[in-house]
């Protein structure tokens, strides 16, 4: 049976009792986002059951007028059973429409998990995601992981399926990581990242430029002192990997006298909070990359990553950054007892999403394994992702550009994929 070539016609009807295979071909982010979506359903339900649901649904509905192809450069081969006379059914359908089985195949694969989104994939005022990414201790990589996790949560499908096909380019070599992502499918979610470091790291590392002191910024959102909307400052990033969906809300240099600021404000725990809300609605997910401060501004941002009346565990909260080495141990312990008092302070909820060791190097031999080992058995937090210590990201921060965009299959960006589907 064709998988793609030029559809043909003809018909017959349906006779569930009897299976015949259907071979086809499906990018593979949509064959393993389809796989999850069935098992996740309230009744769970098997691949080829949807598959035949999809193609069912699609040939009794027709499509919009210009609705888009799915890019099949990367589809791989799928087979499957179907009732009998399905297949022919799905080709007759294909025929009348003018596209190729597999593209046919692809769009009802599409339009099926449209029609069934996931909970978090629902969007709802006051259920926007709201990730703090945070140690006390400077020079950890916190910026290098925010980065990450808002290249992850809003890569295109297509260019995600893109690097599998780079990376099967050398199968061998490359097996294990093969592997590991085929089991993940794109999020492409609407991200903000927040350049919350008065250092600008973030902000400087796209090659963006910080904002000046006198002018608009988060600072004086903050402190109620801004003239206009701190929407007009947020910047979208205009590489295609990120289909629009990435966008940063820069630094200020005003922010070194943020601190000062809050210490004379009334409600100063909800400063962060109340800058930001108004920007909620048209983010899945805003991923803050926190200044290493014990201070007032830090409190605001672990009061704005609580879990708020009617959230779902694990969706708002701290990603923790640290390296395997003793001084991130101290400086994690002094997080924990901030975290704690805010918790205390304020009667809220802090999670602890994860735990994330960067740069990590086993050649740099006892110190760093050891530390690796410790951080992966303690209980309070779990360890979510350890980003390997290579070249890519600081050429990336050198070219300024997005590492996902310098070294797509690069192991420090497949080490971020897998992280982020880690909390997702």
């Amino acid at each position: 049976m064709d998988a793609d070539d030029s559809p043909a016609g003809g018909g017959s009807p349906l006779t569930p009792e009897a299976k015949e295979l259907c071979h086809t071909k499906l990018p593979p982010s949509l064959r393993n986002e389809l796989k999850a979506r069935a098992a996740r359903l309230d009744t769970p339900r098997t691949l080829e059951d949807v598959f035949s649901a999809a193609l069912h649904a699609w040939a009794e509905e027709p499509e919009e007028p210009n609705t888009p192809p799915v890019k099949l450069t990367s589809a791989a081969p799928f087979t499957t059973q179907l009732p009998a006379g399905q297949w022919t059914e799905h080709k007759r359908v294909c025929a009348a429409r003018e596209v190729t089985f597999a593209q046919g195949a692809a769009r009802a694969v599409r339009r099926w998990l449209e029609d069934h989104p996931e909970a978090w994939q629902t969007r709802q005022p006051g259920k926007t995601r709201r990730i703090i990414v945070c140690n006390q201790k400077g020079g950890v990589g916190k910026t290098t992981v925010t980065l990450g996790m808002g290249q992850a949560a809003s890569e295109g499908a297509a260019y995600f399926d893109e690097v599998l096909t780079l990376l099967k380019r050398n199968s061998v070599r490359n097996r294990e990581a093969i592997d590991r992502l085929s089991q993940l499918t794109a999020s492409e979610l609407r991200v903000l990242l927040v350049d919350y470091d008065p250092q600008g790291h973030l902000t400087k590392q796209l090659g963006m430029e910080v904002l000046e002191a006198k002018g608009p910024s988060l600072a004086k959102a903050m402190l109620g002192t801004l003239d206009g909307s701190l929407a007009d400052l947020v910047v979208p990033l205009t590489d295609a990997r990120f289909g629009g969906r990435l966008h940063l809300l820069p630094a200020c240099h005003d922010a070194f006298l943020l601190d000062a600021g809050l210490a004379g404000h009334r409600s100063r725990a909800r400063t962060l909070e109340a800058a930001l809300e108004p920007l909620e609605a048209d983010y899945d997910l805003i991923l803050i990359d926190a200044p290493p401060s014990l201070g007032l501004s830090m409190d605001a941002a672990l009061h704005y990553g609580r879990r708020r009346s009617g959230e779902a565990t694990g969706q708002s909260g701290c990603l923790v950054v640290v390296q395997a080495e003793d001084s991130s141990a101290d400086a994690f312990d002094l997080l924990m007892d901030q975290i704690q008092d805010a918790m205390r302070d304020s009667t809220v909820s802090i999670e602890l999403l994860g735990l994330v060791v960067n740069l990590y190097d086993a050649s740099r031999g006892y110190i760093a394994t050891s530390s690796l080992e410790g951080w992966q058995a303690m209980d309070e937090i779990r360890c979510v992702g350890i980003i390997p210590d290579l070249k890519e990201q600081r050429e990336a921060v050198r070219v300024r550009l997005p590492l996902f965009t310098h070294s797509p299959d690069g192991a420090q960006s497949i080490e971020l994929r897998t992280t982020w589907k880690e909390i997702s």
